[in-house]
């Protein structure tokens, strides 16, 4: 099989993949019309496997039919575009070999944006979700008083707080496990892709949703859902990477 064949029927393919791993369990998430799903993971996977080309194919491409095929067509160009950064993103960081300065600028880079973000909704849930905000309760999916939504709008900050607290040592903890198992396969630069492209696709769609539907205020809600999605995938990434570990695939 000549190089040119074998990267079509490998494009095809993680398409395909991509494609399969989110259309076929979707779990809908309230407040934006959308739904988290295990697709991220395949384009991780595309990705690290193949180059940053691939990923941002395979992203693009394969996400963006499972929302058109899905009956989420209104999203299909929004997914297009976040999902093709979001596994160039991947690519592009996993593949800086031996950069100890790159790497180290990107981790503090993302840390900043990391704890910036978390601290930026927990503001505006505080700011702009108050006794007086009534306006919001038809706009949000089984909230009927300003009482659910307060509590509600509490939750979500206790929510965000944990997350922003513990997403990074877990993060941390797989990179420790997963670099003892294939310091090249599973090295610190494939982990910051990852985490660097989920924080861009919690971000894109949270950006996409506030222009969508004009509103940045309930957008927030779905924040832990896209955030669940993405180290969901990160771990399933791992996992698939490390099934594949022995093939030829990887040793190619």
């Amino acid at each position: 099989m000549s190089e040119k064949t074998k990267n079509l029927t490998y494009t095809a393919l993680m398409i395909a993949l991509v494609f399969v791993a989110t259309f076929s369990v979707r779990i809908p998430v309230p407040f934006t019309q959308g739904y988290i799903h295990a697709g991220d993971s395949m384009i991780f996977v595309a990705a690290i496997l193949f180059g940053w080309k691939m990923g941002a194919l395979a992203g693009g491409v394969g996400s963006a039919l499972a929302d058109l095929l899905g009956g989420y067509a209104n999203w299909v160009l929004p997914t297009l575009v976040i999902k093709t950064v979001m596994g160039g993103l991947v690519g592009w960081v996993a593949e800086e070999k031996n950069n100890k300065t790159k790497s180290t600028v990107i981790s503090i880079i993302m840390a900043v944006i990391w704890f910036g973000f978390s601290f930026f909704t927990r503001s505006i849930i505080g700011k702009y979700i108050n006794p007086g905000s009534t306006e919001l309760i038809s706009e949000i999916d089984g909230v009927t008083n300003i009482q659910e939504l307060l509590s509600l709008s509490e939750k979500l900050q206790t929510q965000l707080l944990w997350i922003s607290i513990l997403i990074p040592v877990i993060i941390i903890g797989l990179a420790f496990y997963f670099n003892k198992i294939d310091k090249n396969l599973f090295g610190v630069d494939k982990l910051l892709g990852m985490f660097i492209a989920g924080l861009w696709m919690v971000l894109g769609y949270y950006l996409a949703a506030g222009f969508m539907y004009g509103t940045f205020i309930v957008p927030v809600f779905s924040i832990p859902w896209n955030i669940v999605q993405f180290v969901i995938g990160l771990v399933i990434a791992y996992l698939v990477i490390f099934a594949l570990k022995r093939t030829p695939i990887i040793k190619s």
